[in-house]
């Protein structure tokens, strides 16, 4: 978002036409035209911030760099928290579909392989952009082809539950014949989805109909979402000395502060996959 370029960012999203598959003919009479028509998508830049006080004998005691490792500290929460605010946003606004190819007998069941199928089957319909082109397969022990893919942004809590899909279409990261495009996260892949795990993936807790913890796994193409800084704003550091805190110059603050705004640029580009756990029972 440029400096002085108000508040909102707004997104031109066109709509496509109707292919011309008709002939002309050599009647000399025109189709009918089509009326050209787009969606406008906005979003406002909302500012967040937080702060440290820190006691000048602190500052001045301490036998370690207290404001270099509160700066960091603030810093990774303030990454932590763009995540976590498109996290947020993208949960409420994103489509779902509830997984029902797995055998727990809950609702949403465990992930099955045919639901990975079904929800890139979905996109696919819908013409999203991938992210990863394919891996070719190698001469290598224990490696196999990794096919052009979306991303699926999931909880570690179900790293055991991709695990147990062994056998059913998953391969381990570790497994890739090459780990030159696996981002750090990347725990593995399954069919035309390549898994992301955080632990900061939003579950609702006890929400299934057999009181199991439900995982929203998002699915999104290239042109679903969109995350935007503010010009000069995306971080800034703020430190005051003692000297303006009040009348004995007692106090410091550390503090960051930060701009951002979010919006799903083509919902038919993302889908939160929910499901639960494999049970007790089951495994």
């Amino acid at each position: 978002m440029p400096a002085n370029g108000g508040t909102t960012a707004r997104f031109m999203r066109p709509r496509a036409l109707q292919p011309p598959t008709i002939q002309l003919g050599n009647s000399g009479i025109d189709p009918p035209a089509q009326v050209p028509q787009r969606d406008i998508i906005d979003a406002q830049m909302a500012f967040f911030g937080t702060g440290c006080i820190i006691n000048e004998q602190v500052i001045l005691q301490d036998q370690e760099g207290v404001l270099a490792w509160v700066s960091e500290r603030l810093a990774v929460a303030m990454r932590q928290a763009e995540d976590l605010i498109l996290r947020d946003y993208v949960v409420s606004a994103a489509s779902q579909i509830n997984a029902g190819g797995g055998g727990n007998g809950d609702n949403p069941t465990n992930l099955g392989a045919s639901d990975f199928s079904l929800v890139a089957t979905t996109l696919d319909t819908n013409n999203a952009y991938k992210f990863m082109s394919g891996i070719e397969g190698m001469d290598r022990f224990g490696t196999g082809p990794v096919r052009s893919a979306y991303f699926m942004l999931s909880s570690t809590e179900l790293q055991s539950d991709f695990d147990a899909l062994t056998g059913s279409g998953f391969i381990n990261q570790w497994n890739y014949p090459t780990n030159a495009s696996a981002l750090p996260s990347e725990f593995g892949s399954v069919f035309n989805i390549r898994i992301l795990t955080s632990s900061e993936a939003p579950v609702a807790r006890a929400a299934s109909a057999l009181g199991q913890d439900v995982y929203y796994n998002t699915v999104l193409g290239k042109q679903a979402i969109t995350h935007i800084n503010q010009d000069g704003f995306s971080m800034n550091l703020i430190y005051r000395d003692p000297y303006y805190s009040g009348m004995l110059a007692q106090n410091a603050t550390l503090a960051v502060k930060f701009a951002q705004a979010q919006a799903i640029t083509q919902d038919t580009a993302i889908r939160n996959l929910l499901a639960t756990r494999i049970s007790a029972a089951v495994i």
